[in-house]
């Protein structure tokens, strides 16, 4: 039997990562010093051009005004001059010259681009996978706390789902849902996996980030990358670089620009009154004209009251450099985000610290990155256990909040107004005195630490064969805060006892890695191979501490109150692979990638551990053969490719294919007690890997010399054997009421096109890059039985789309008597002003058999826009981004428009049913809805066109002459736009609001995001 072993020795670890570290050592030898200037064909210097001597490790690079020098042993060979975006060029080495002065042109192709994949690089020109490369300089400019939010919009196939609320960590889905669980992709900082959430590192440290969207990309990542893989690589020194020193920072105003249409006192209780009216019952008091209690001295806008205008900073401090053998970058960051909610929170402050150095002796290479986050999150959430009733989000309660309601109370303990059952008979939350009384808060300390050493075993006669030791280590400790005081806020929120929940979670990453690259170039072949050992082992620790009934002046410590629990758990997990890759180009025309990876996770019993994930990829350059004869001033370059593979996902919980024993049951024999042991959870010991297939077809080209480029691509992914929990009975017995088990298949297809029109002449440049993608879900498979999964307003069923609406067909609103009784019976209360109900089945009774999918709730076409231009020393940048063809739930709509209750209403109740306004789609006020018009339908408003537009960044900037300040080599300020503005006919903040796999359609309530305006500075030492 194979197992896995979960210790890790972490002091062996650590006592090679300070031997790298230290070995940071210079070297020298006799040499002759080559120096010169980089320039391009306007005579302009060049900074960070690579200068190289082949078949050494001997390079630098060239400084902030183009100059560089370099130590050769000799003059014999060759200098090689190469960055992205300029044509590499080669200058033989002549006895006797000592300066060579270099002028570049630029590549318009850029097929020269190396771009990082798993464990390695690829020129852009040799990809045979569906790789996308993010273009971080023009992401940046778009102010966030969380990295995944830079993707949204910038390449197809990959879509962003967030709120506006500080912290918040958005939904990323690459080319659709393709499980049941957790479909975030995995993400990749320095070569090491870091999960599934990015959230704790700093945009301002990006130097590059590809997205692997196919298994020809993502397999050599096995079973993390079914979900995609986003791969990460920070900032880093430059050799022979002198200090070079970076400040960049920005301040902005954040402000709700959305306002929600809802009633104020006067309409709002003529709408309370005619549901109580039309009901025969009595008027609530306090909207009774004739009660003493009436109210017309409160007229609350909860709107205005309590969204604020927030704030959000960020500065960054970067330096930079290195000497002949080292290199260094060093970085501190700060982010701060005041939410735009009146009270605690939310917000959101991050303090980053960075360190990358690399050092070379040699043919031995050594480098290193250390990373450590402070981050403070003050949430927008409340104890669900005290504000019991199914509680929406709160800035939902802030909105639905009656008019007649007052925000301060001083009779009330805590100082905040509520509702009254004898006044108001309404249960409406005071949310502005729940987010001041409430405290609850996240601190995180993050520690992320990588160090590798390379060694060169063979590099000559063409042949380069490489091996590398990378070790990770990254460690999380995270301490949950919430706080309730004993508040009292009227009809049903009022607690007179004292509440604290202290918290701390810990989660620990060790990553270990050998691998050996193997590199050969000989005729028109040129040949790669790698082949490691990789092994990874994490663990989760989490306690949690509750006391209660605090004395005031409060002092909330655990020690300090009564009735204290505390309780704990700790789970570990492993993965043991081993991986390998072939690439073959020959004679720059055909190209193969093939990779296989096997891994072990510890989270299958031991029959299942093992799963193997291969994939081939084959690429054909057409442009490169004798038979393409068109011109390469009009295509310049064209690529074929195709890819098929298999990924695996693993991204369960710890030890579910294990049943538990509860060794304390109470048993009577003989009338005595014993006590003995009893299975108590349910489980499926033969859970085994979740498996997706891929295959991936593309054009990629580029016209006109690099005017034009674009790239064409169809994918088909299906997965199989979904890994989700399916709820028991229960009458079962088991604590576990919902056993994972394998269940479920899954497919996804569409079509994706990016194309880009680049000026790049004269003092005016411009470019315009568009992207499109489609897709289409189906469900092949749920299970043994296939039994539809219902959610809020969904279904799930095989041959249809995960979580499509679904719910009854209208087909008009009752005007007589007659009409009802004509109609098939919906209800005994059903009455004029009452939706009708489409009988689908003809049976002449409407019940859950005339229910029918009503639209899809996945978008069908993502898209995304970006505009840049640059005059002189003037840049403008335009971005948007959207999605069309579906339908948004809105909870908050719907509680905004029902025709009972008593909560306040969206301003379209007033077009409601009414003998004298009978040309409406809105249906009559009844309390307790007799007919059921707020059931899962398709009447207006239930479901609302989804389509949008936003703008998402609208930056305009101005570099500053260089030198114009004395020790200032760069100076550029600019002004910028987020969120602007969105297009969009939906009611409810956010159309690309997050949602639950099998429910995407339905908007539970999501923080509306808000406007920013910002100003920034950028200065270069």
């Amino acid at each position: 039997m194979q197992r896995i072993n979960l210790k890790f020795n972490w002091r062996s670890a650590l006592i090679v990562y300070m031997a790298l570290l230290l070995s940071h050592l210079g070297w020298s030898q006799q040499s002759t010093q080559i120096k010169g200037k980089v320039t391009d064909k306007k005579g302009e210097p060049i900074p960070g051009i690579s200068v190289s001597l082949p078949g050494s490790k001997i390079g630098t690079t060239s400084d902030l005004n183009g100059f560089y020098q370099v130590q050769v042993p000799a003059l014999i060979g060759k200098l090689v001059f190469t960055n992205v975006g300029y044509i590499k060029k080669e200058v033989p080495l002549v006895s006797g010259q000592f300066i060579y002065d270099i002028t570049l042109e630029e590549d318009l192709l850029g097929l020269e681009e190396v771009v990082v994949v798993g464990y390695g690089t690829q020129r852009k020109a040799d990809i045979t996978g569906s790789v996308a490369i993010v273009d971080v300089a023009e992401s940046k400019k778009y102010l966030t706390n969380d990295i995944s939010q830079l993707l949204q919009g910038r390449s197809p196939g990959i879509t962003v789902n967030s709120d506006g609320q500080p912290g918040a960590s958005p939904n990323v889905r690459i080319r659709g849902v393709s499980t049941f669980g957790n479909a975030q992709p995995l993400y990749v900082v320095d070569g090491v996996p870091v999960g599934t959430s990015i959230r704790d590192f700093s945009p301002n440290d990006i130097e590059s980030m590809q997205v692997l969207k196919d298994a020809s990309a993502g397999a050599i990542y096995g079973s993390m990358a079914a979900n995609g893989v986003v791969i990460i690589t920070t900032k880093q020194g430059k050799k022979n670089t002198p200090l070079n020193i970076e400040y960049n920072g920005s301040y902005g105003v954040d402000k709700v620009w959305q306002r929600i249409p809802v009633l104020k006192r006067t309409d709002y209780q003529l709408i309370a009154n005619e549901v109580r009216t039309n009901a025969g019952l009595p008027l609530i008091p306090g909207n009774d004209p004739s009660s003493p209690l009436f109210i017309d001295n409160v007229d609350t806008d909860w709107q205005k009251e309590g969204l604020k205008n927030g704030s959000r900073q960020n500065h960054n401090l970067n330096f930079m450099g290195g000497g002949e053998n080292t290199t260094y970058n060093l970085s501190f960051d700060y982010l701060g985000n005041d939410g735009t909610f009146v009270g605690n929170g939310p917000s959101y402050d991050r303090y980053t610290a960075r360190i990358n150095t690399t050092a070379r002796k040699g043919i031995f290479k050594v480098g290193q990155t250390f990373t450590y986050t402070h981050s403070h999150e003050n949430t927008l959430t409340y104890n669900n256990t005290i504000l019991t009733g199914s509680r929406p989000p709160l800035v939902i309660d802030l909105v639905e909040a009656i008019p007649t309601q007052m925000i301060y109370d001083p009779n009330n303990k805590g100082g905040f107004g509520g509702t009254e059952s004898n006044i108001h008979d309404v249960i409406s939350l005071n949310a502005i005195a729940i987010n001041s009384l409430f405290e609850n808060y996240t601190d995180v300390d993050r520690m992320f630490a990588t160090a590798y050493g390379e060694i060169d075993l063979i590099n000559k006669n063409g042949h380069s064969l490489r091996y590398k030791l990378n070790l990770g280590y990254d460690k999380t400790q995270a301490r949950d805060y919430a706080f309730q005081p004993a508040f009292d806020l009227g009809y049903f929120f009022h607690s007179n006892i004292s509440r604290l929940d202290d918290g701390q979670r810990t989660y620990t990453t060790g990553l270990v890695e050998n691998t050996l690259n193997y590199e050969k170039k000989f005729g028109k072949h040129a040949l790669t191979a790698l082949i490691g050992q990789t092994y990874q082992y994490g663990s989760a620790l989490v306690r949690s501490g509750h006391s209660e009934a605090f004395t005031e002046p409060y002092f909330p410590i655990l020690d300090n109150g009564s009735n204290k629990t505390a309780s704990g758990t700790i789970d570990e997990n492993a993965l043991s692979s081993y991986l390998g890759r072939i690439t073959y180009n020959y004679d720059d025309k055909y190209l193969l990638t093939a990779n296989i990876r096997r891994d072990g996770s510890s989270r299958f019993s031991p029959s299942n551990r093992f799963g193997y994930f291969p994939s081939i990829a084959l690429g054909w350059k057409l442009t490169n053969e004798p038979f393409f004869k068109v011109s390469k001033d009009i295509v310049s370059d064209l690529k074929l490719r195709a890819s098929y593979g298999k990924l695996g996902n693993q991204n369960i919980g710890d030890y579910l294919y294990m049943s538990y024993i509860n060794p304390n049951i109470v048993y009577n024999f003989n009338g005595q007690k014993v006590f003995g042991g009893l299975q108590t959870s349910l489980v499926s010991p033969d859970i085994k890997w979740e498996s997706k297939v891929t295959s991936n077809i593309g054009l990629d080209g580029i016209l006109l010399n690099g005017l034009i480029d674009f790239t064409v691509e169809y994918y088909r992914n299906k997965t199989t054997d979904i890994l989700v929990g399916v709820p028991i009975p229960g009458s079962t017995g088991s604590v576990n009421k919902a056993p994972t088990v394998n269940t479920g298949s899954l497919q996804n297809s569409g079509f994706e096109f990016m194309a880009a029109y680049n000026k790049t002449q004269g003092d005016f440049n411009f470019s315009i890059a568009a992207n499109v993608s489609t897709i289409k879900n189906k469900v092949l498979a749920l299970g043994d039985n296939n039994e539809p999964i219902y959610g809020a307003g969904s279904k799930t069923e095989i041959g249809g789309e995960v979580g499509q609406h679904f719910g009854y067909v209208t087909e008009g609103i009752f005007q007589s008597v007659e009409e009802v009784n004509a109609h098939a019976f919906q209800s005994a209360g059903t009455a004029p002003g009452d939706l009708k109900f489409k009988d689908l089945n003809g049976d002449h009774v409407i019940n859950a058999d005339d229910r029918a999918y009503l639209g899809s709730a996945i978008p069908g076409l993502n898209y995304g826009l970006n505009f840049t231009a640059s005059y002189k020393k003037i840049d403008f940048t335009l971005f948007a981004s959207g999605s069309s063809g579906f339908k948004i739930n809105s909870r908050m709509y719907r509680d905004l428009m029902l025709t009972t209750d008593y909560i306040n209403r969206h301003e379209d109740i007033l077009e409601r049913w009414t003998p004298t306004n009978t040309n409406t789609e809105i249906p009559r006020l009844v309390a307790n809805d007799p007919n059921g018009n707020g059931r899962d339908s398709d009447r207006k408003g239930w479901l609302q066109d989804g389509t949008y537009l936003r703008i998402n960044t609208v930056s305009l900037g101005y570099t500053l002459p260089d030198k114009l300040i004395k020790g200032v080599q760069r100076l550029r300020v600019y002004a910028t736009a987020q969120n602007l503005y969105t297009f969009q006919s939906y009611k409810g903040y956010n159309p690309d609001f997050t949602a639950g796999v099998f429910e995407p359609g339905f908007d539970f309530g999501s923080f509306p995001k808000p406007r920013t305006l910002m100003l920034g500075v950028q200065v270069g030492f």
